[in-house]
């Protein structure tokens, strides 16, 4: 019956993940830090990007041609989109399932539930997590590679912890929901048929309450996708154009989503 619960609770309130749009990985060191883009490639070579765009390698400023400085630029400005894209996805998206959350749960067990404001509390801390690893104290974007679990840019950490705070609640709240159950079940005359249909129509009802915010999510995990995918293909160009550069191999596409 736990099980059940928890299948019930994640299928309702799920959301969008970057992993189900594309697949985005990095295999490198890469820091944005006070408006200063730095990537370690394999060689040790060090990649920096000043905020007026100035590319410098090992610390020593490169001359380009006009193509090269658009690819640089491309590179920067891409890198400082997608960190506050994927925050706002990221953010919206716990927002939204623990909207969905309270409501299942309220439904089953009443407002009055210390299971359900625990899970209120670690979802704030995992939108806390999300915040720290996009943004400085001062409000700036920031990013660091290492941050992110298996190389994973919408890495499976954050959607593990999610995961993670519900089954928590279940099992928190199972003695309680065993007594709500049954108490719906005296009510329809020990009726578990009518019971279950009664479930599923909320669970239906919840679907069309959060299916526009779904699909709003959705629309910003592709434009965060396109964004990355442009990434992608300034890197390649920088790694086949400029020598210095032919290690740097950082952030990777799948090929659906490469920029044309």
């Amino acid at each position: 019956m736990r099980t059940t619960i928890l299948a019930v609770a994640l299928t309702c309130c799920s959301v969008p993940a970057l992993a189900n749009q594309c697949n985005v990985e990095f295999s490198g060191n890469m820091q944005l830090e006070n408006n200063v883009l730095a990537v370690t490639l394999d060689n040790n070579t060090q990649l920096t990007i000043a905020e007026d765009k100035t590319l410098y390698v090992d610390g020593v400023a490169l001359t380009l041609d006009t193509q090269q400085q658009l690819w640089v630029d491309n590179y920067y400005d891409g890198i400082s989109q997608a960190a506050p894209q994927a925050a706002a996805i990221a953010t919206e998206a716990v927002a939204l399932a623990s909207t969905a959350l309270n409501e299942v749960f309220t439904e089953l067990l009443g407002t009055d539930n210390t299971a359900l404001a625990d899970l209120s509390d670690k979802l704030q801390d995992l939108d806390q997590q999300i915040q720290y690893n996009f943004y400085s104290e001062n409000g700036d974007i920031r990013l660091h590679s290492e941050s992110f679990e298996n190389g994973e840019f919408f890495g499976h950490q954050w959607e593990a912890q999610f995961e993670d705070a519900i089954e928590s609640l279940v099992t928190e709240s199972i003695g309680h929901i065993m007594v709500a159950i049954g108490t719906q079940l005296i009510f329809n005359g020990g009726d578990m048929d009518r019971f279950e249909q009664k479930m599923e129509r909320f669970g239906e009802q919840m679907e069309q309450k959060i299916e526009y915010q779904a699909e709003a999510l959705e629309e910003q995990a592709e434009q965060l996708c396109t964004t990355l995918a442009k990434v992608d293909t300034a890197e390649n160009q920088l790694q086949m154009h400029i020598k210095q550069l032919s290690g740097l191999d950082v952030i990777q596409v799948s090929h659906d989503y490469k920029a044309m």
